[in-house]
C-alpha cells in the first residue's frame, strides 16, 4: 500500500537518480542508520535499563529474524556474548 501518487513517486526517483553515487550511497546508510537508531529507541523506551548487550540482541532479533534461521540467530548471539565478555576482561585489566 502506498501514498504517495505515481506522479510525485516519478519525482522521486528523478532527484534520486540526479545524485551521484557517493551522494545515493550516503543516502541509503544515512536512512539504515536512522531505521537502527528508531529501533534502539523503541527497545530502550520499553526497557530503559537493558545493557549494551542486550540491546544489540534484540535489534538483531528484530531487524534479521526473517532473514536468518533461528540457529544462526543464535549462533550471532553467542558470538555477541563472546565479544562482549572478552571486551570486560580487557577493560578490566586497562589501566
Amino acid at each position: 500500500m502506498s501514498d504517495t501518487s505515481p506522479q510525485m513517486q516519478k519525482k522521486q526517483l528523478e532527484i534520486l537518480f540526479s545524485k551521484t553515487l557517493q551522494e545515493r550511497f550516503l543516502i541509503g546508510t544515512e536512512t539504515i542508520n536512522f531505521g537502527r537508531t528508531l529501533i534502539e529507541s523503541s527497545i530502550i523506551q520499553a526497557t530503559p535499563q537493558i545493557s549494551e548487550l542486550d540491546l544489540r540482541i534484540e535489534v538483531l532479533k528484530r531487524c534479521y529474524s526473517s532473514v536468518f534461521k533461528q540457529e544462526e540467530i543464535e549462533l550471532i548471539i553467542s558470538s555477541y556474548k563472546n565479544y562482549y565478555l572478552r571486551k570486560s576482561k580487557i577493560e578490566k585489566i586497562r589501566p
